[in-house]
């Protein structure tokens, strides 16, 4: 079974740890409308099946990183992101700050540690169905990485179907990279 960190990141009041207690089916906190910030991290784990990675169905177990989007914890950011394998980017396209907002997550959580525009998933989330916001443009960070909308009320299914395929991708790669290393070992080379 495979292992994985991944660190879930964006403003606050973007829909963090609504689409974190959604994507784990966590049920320690009931969905509510009172706003009820994190403080520093919440680490979920769930454990993820059927995952198609190269044509094999293969599980994992995932630690999700629910990380503050608050500029107080900036300094904790380093800590937080170390040995993640995967960063999921959310924003709430209803408020314009948030998609500027990214540019500095994605520096911090993509930039500085060297990690792949691959292991990365932006989601904009919208509440209440609320949708008049689609199409949201984000800065030339984010070009290469899959952008995708979602409301869990109206697409909730849609949601879980592409966080799956976002941790398919991270585990082929990681296979990948693996089969690569055994076989230089195998060669000689190191």
């Amino acid at each position: 079974m495979y292992k994985l960190k991944l660190v879930l990141v964006g403003p606050t009041e973007s829909g963090k740890s609504t689409l974190a207690n959604f994507i784990s089916d966590a049920t320690e906190t009931p969905i509510t409308e009172t706003y009820r910030p994190t403080h520093c991290v919440r680490i979920l784990e769930f454990e993820a099946t059927n995952l198609n990675v190269n044509n094999r169905y293969v599980k994992a177990d995932v630690e999700l990183w629910d990380v503050s989007g608050n500029p107080a914890f900036e300094p904790t950011w380093p800590a937080l992101q170390r040995d993640a394998h995967g960063v999921v980017f959310v924003f709430n396209p209803d408020k314009e700050h948030h998609a500027r907002e990214l540019d500095a997550f994605h520096t911090e959580f993509v930039e500085k540690p060297g990690m792949s525009d691959t292991q990365c998933v932006v989601f904009a989330y919208f509440r209440d169905g609320r949708q008049e916001n689609r199409g949201v443009k984000l800065s030339n960070h984010f070009n290469r990485i899959p952008q995708l909308e979602v409301n869990i009320d109206e697409e909730g299914n849609r949601l879980r179907s592409d966080f799956n395929t976002f941790i398919s991708s991270i585990l082929a790669n990681l296979s990948e990279r693996n089969e690569q290393e055994e076989m230089n070992i195998m060669s000689g080379k190191n």
